[in-house]
């Protein structure tokens, strides 16, 4: 990855209506792991920078037709070269108010005539550097995308051809039931439950994973989401887990709209509530409360969401959003140790955070704060 990196050095433009210094500027500007570019005029430093990418521009501030000053305010006007970092170079005393202007106009330093050798390689070895580390978080953030996009595919893939073979088990063990299971002992239907059984079972696994594997391979862009909407749909979708159970959501505030990926903020509330739903005490209907915390900050959204099921020690806390993890309440009921690794991850997404306490027999709350943004 570094190796392209050195091979493509990086550019400075050096802007300055008179030869004699373009040619002194390149002669110190050589010494260093960079290639120069020399323009005599305004017009044709902006010529240059439509052509290519600079790390850093030297412009001298007093030129005729276009001075430094205007140079820069109309590369800052620009959304392309708007963040290339220029060093004025000039005669002007450090305490002339055009020293202000040219902040204004989008210097971010100055380098005063005469030019001393030293000082002036020192800074420019400095925005050289920034520029490298630059172009290698580009690359690291172009090749997490390309490996992203590369295990959504190949998900999708493994989904589509591990779950047909699934789909066919399931189905002929079904029918078989369906068709011979009078002419059967026990044990052989016992025998194709369990193979029924166990692939949906495994059909519920590579859902869970896949769903994990996703909220980071497959994040869409984020929109304003009206929580309460999110949280009405899943209801919808539980309702009848919650009728065969005597359970209830109960929705105690409004909750907050925020920018966020939908899909994912779904997945959230359904994790969540369907953990609810499955680890409820028995004998007693599962009953899951949702609300807001008032914050000092508008900056942050709180809510909560709290159940009254069979609830977890505190020693278990810290070990419950990792995947896989299955805890001693959970023996003899379904599912894999994926649901709370997935609300982790997408909060960790959104930059929230969560924080959990939990009470044996009496229940376990999640404590969701994120970040909001104004529009």
């Amino acid at each position: 990855m570094n190796h392209g990196l050195e091979r493509q050095q990086s550019k400075i433009l050096v802007v300055d209506d008179r030869r004699e210094n373009l040619y002194a500027m390149d002669k110190i500007l050589r010494t260093l792991p960079c290639e120069v570019h020399a323009a005599y005029s305004g017009n044709e430093a902006l010529s240059l920078t439509l052509r290519h990418d600079f790390a850093l521009i030297l412009l001298d501030v007093n030129m005729p037709e276009m001075d430094g000053f205007e140079l820069a305010e109309l590369l800052r006007s620009n959304k392309d070269t708007q963040r290339i970092p220029i060093i004025f170079v000039t005669a002007i005393n450090t305490e002339d108010k055009s020293v202000f202007k040219g902040y204004e106009s989008g210097a971010v330093d100055y380098l005063f005539k005469p030019v001393d050798v030293d000082i002036l390689l020192s800074k420019v070895k400095v925005f050289l550097e920034l520029n490298r580390k630059q172009k290698e978080l580009e690359l690291i953030q172009s090749e997490l995308e390309r490996s992203n996009r590369s295990l959504a595919e190949f998900a999708q893939v493994v989904s589509h051809d591990l779950k047909n073979p699934l789909h066919v088990i399931t189905g002929l063990s079904e029918l078989l039931l369906l068709k011979y299971a009078e002419g059967m002992n026990e044990r052989c239907r016992s025998s194709i439950e369990q193979i029924a059984s166990s692939a949906r079972r495994m059909d519920r696994l590579i859902t869970d994973m896949l769903a994990f594997a996703r909220v980071d391979a497959q994040a869409m862009a984020y929109d304003l989401v009206d929580l309460n909407e999110v949280l009405q749909d899943v209801v919808s979708d539980l309702s009848s887990r919650l009728e065969e159970t005597g359970g209830e959501v109960v929705k105690l505030d409004e909750l907050p709209r925020l920018e966020a990926d939908r899909t994912q903020m779904y997945q959230l509330f359904q994790n969540l509530l369907a953990n609810a739903i499955k680890y409820h005490a028995k004998g007693r209907p599962p009953r899951i409360a949702i609300g807001t915390i008032r914050l000092a900050s508008p900056d942050v959204c709180c809510f909560y969401v709290e159940d009254n099921g069979m609830g977890m020690e505190e020693a278990e806390l810290p070990t419950i959003f990792n995947p896989l993890t299955r805890l001693g309440n959970a023996k003899g009921l379904e599912g894999v140790g994926l649901g709370l690794a997935t609300v982790r991850q997408i909060i960790q997404r959104h930059q929230g955070s969560v924080e959990v306490t939990s009470k044996p027999g009496v229940g376990t709350r999640f404590k969701i704060a994120f970040p909001v943004t104004s529009r």
